[in-house]
């Protein structure tokens, strides 16, 4: 079961993350604007280091699907990862 959060303006996706803390392990960010690639990263990792219950982060952007998990978010190479995945 994911938490479906719609992203639509900057800097929201750290809020929308914070509201699914304790609804679910798993939460959807449906991307529908530009959103900067380095703060994404930034409000993913600070989600997984603020609960343990969470486990996957899935990003639908235009017909793009990324899926990550905590290991990936708290590896040195994530925005690296991240970067490339926006990319393709």
């Amino acid at each position: 079961m994911f938490d479906l959060k719609t992203i639509s303006g900057k800097n929201s996706v750290g809020n929308r993350l914070k509201e699914s803390i304790g609804q679910t392990n798993s939460v959807l960010l449906n991307i529908v604007c530009d959103y900067n690639v380095r703060n994404l990263t930034l409000e993913i990792r600070h989600y997984f280091e603020s609960t343990t219950d969470a486990f996957e982060v899935l990003i639908f952007t235009g017909r793009k699907e990324i899926s990550i998990k905590r290991n990936i978010a708290t590896s040195k190479g994530f925005l690296k990862m991240l970067m490339k995945s926006f990319r393709k």
